[in-house]
């Protein structure tokens, strides 16, 4: 009868089982601590939850308004609880990454679900299979790896990871209906709830926004062409169509919007043949940093997937490749152009790049779930790959790339910053109302990871979030001796 019971409950421990992972993951393993001046920046400045024209982000309404709402809920929540403020910082940022995580999954299963109607232990397998290859899609053998949930900093979390999560959860939730064409007839409730995430993924970062418009303007293709084909006129398309194209008129706005930002006015240059081809070049090395061991099991999945869908002449997979083509083609376009706008180094980021491979990894997992649908014998091979697939997270050469700027220890951001925190608390015990703080040396044009535009961010964030009684002047002095004291290099 317990045993019965626990079955009953197979899901909700599946996926509670993703969440614990992910938040172990990110507060033991690979803990994702505040270090840099745009932490400290973000951590506390919060923004209007609407676009603004003229602001330095225009669009970031998501990031610029989550990641300082952690801050307050860390500091006056958890903190009191824990007694470590930094670690509660840590602690909170998992809590969402473990959630956001968990339900991004749960929306692939259910997708899978509604799609092949497999039995709830193929799905998992299948949905775990998924969730390992987050982790081990890249390979270096002297560095550390990338992986698709990690980034530069915790700041970078939340303005790129998390961004392309919610974007991927909107995706995967559309998707459901758009496989079975079902219109999308949603109760009051769960339609302001849709609706809500749409605003949040579209007005969240202009490099993982694609990741919907993507999925959208392909969808719409498709629908547009099949539609003529069959009635031979548009309005009656436009009508039926009118929530699709409506997301595609938004994101419109915020490019317009964006494009007239303060970050946006720093970059400054136009497109070059050259910045392209820069750009382009960093792409394909991406491409060539995919581990051999997902490139066969993809090869060998698609290769059973498309045997399967010509001998049983069954078009359904016919859905799924033609969107990963589509897809796959908008977000690598994309990408490619407004890089090479803001930067070529840009598409060598794994949090950028996730906009592009995330469907490569979608259409490996899918097509090896299709062919499971039709070849029920051959889900005793997907426990091995998940095995496999574990293992090989577990074995990087040199583990997972931190997200710290300069891959410094989360251990040593973690001392540097009580170390910081104790100097402006020690001035503010004093009733100093101007103080200098002493940072490690960082690069010779603006002392970064520690810059001197740190210095009134880390007083206003501190007093915030009331470790301090007043807000300090702070003037940054770069003090060597503090990167032989953590053994930190200082950068070139």
């Amino acid at each position: 009868m317990g045993s019965k019971s626990i079955f009953n409950y197979r899901r909700e421990i599946f996926f509670g089982l993703i969440f614990l992972s992910i938040v172990i993951f990110f507060t033991t393993a690979h803990p994702l601590v505040p270090y840099d001046g745009d932490d400290w920046l973000n951590l506390a400045s919060m923004r209007k939850a609407v676009p603004m024209t003229g602001a330095y982000n225009p669009i970031k309404v998501l990031p610029e308004t989550l990641f300082p709402l952690v801050g307050l809920i860390a500091a006056y929540v958890v903190y009191p609880l824990i007694g470590d403020y930094i670690g509660s910082i840590a602690l909170t940022s998992a809590l969402v990454m473990g959630g956001l995580v968990s339900l991004y999954m749960y929306l692939f299963f259910r997708f899978v679900e509604r799609w092949l109607s497999l039995s709830d232990y193929a799905n998992m397998m299948v949905t775990a299979l998924f969730f390992l290859f987050h982790f081990v899609l890249f390979y270096e053998k002297s560095s550390p790896v990338p992986y698709l949930f990690g980034s530069g900093n915790l700041t970078c979390i939340y303005h790129y990871v998390i961004p392309a999560l919610v974007n991927l959860c909107v995706v995967l939730y559309l998707a459901r209906f758009d496989i079975a064409h079902e219109a999308l007839n949603l109760m009051p409730g769960r339609r302001s709830v849709l609706l809500f995430c749409i605003y949040l993924a579209i007005f969240s970062n202009a490099l993982s926004n694609i990741i919907l418009v993507a999925y959208v303007s392909c969808l719409l293709g498709f629908r547009f062409f099949a539609y003529l084909k069959e009635h031979g006129g548009y309005r009656a398309f436009v009508k039926k169509n009118a929530f699709y194209i409506g997301i595609i008129v938004v994101w419109l706005i915020a490019l317009v919007f964006e494009s007239h930002g303060g970050r946006a006015h720093d970059i400054g240059r136009s497109l070059s043949i050259s910045e392209i081809g820069e750009t382009g070049k960093i792409f394909l090395s991406m491409i060539g940093r995919i581990s051999v061991d997902v490139v066969v099991v993809g090869v060998l999945s698609i290769a059973a997937a498309l045997y399967s869908r010509y001998r049983k002449k069954d078009k359904a997979y016919d859905s799924i490749l033609g969107m990963y083509l589509g897809t796959s083609l908008v977000s690598a376009l994309y990408l490619l152009f407004v890089c090479a706008k803001a930067g070529p180094g840009y598409i060598g980021r794994s949090d950028v790049f996730i906009s592009f491979i995330i469907w490569t990894a979608l259409w490996i997992v899918l097509s090896l779930a299709y062919a499971l649908k039709n070849n029920v014998k051959g889900i005793f091979l997907v426990p091995f790959l998940v095995l496999f697939f574990a293992v090989e997270a577990g074995i990087g050469p040199r583990g997972y790339a931190e997200s710290t700027v300069g891959q410094v220890p989360p251990s040593t951001c973690y001392e540097i910053d009580y170390n910081l925190i104790e100097q402006i608390q020690a001035a503010d015990r004093e009733g100093k109302t101007e103080m200098i703080l002493r940072v490690p040396k960082g690069d010779t044009a603006s002392n970064w990871p520690h810059p001197a535009y740190m210095s009134g961010k880390i007083s206003q964030t501190l007093y915030k979030h009331g470790l301090i009684s007043r807000n300090i002047k702070i003037k940054i002095q770069p003090d060597p001796a503090m990167n032989e004291q953590y053994h930190i290099a200082v950068p070139k």
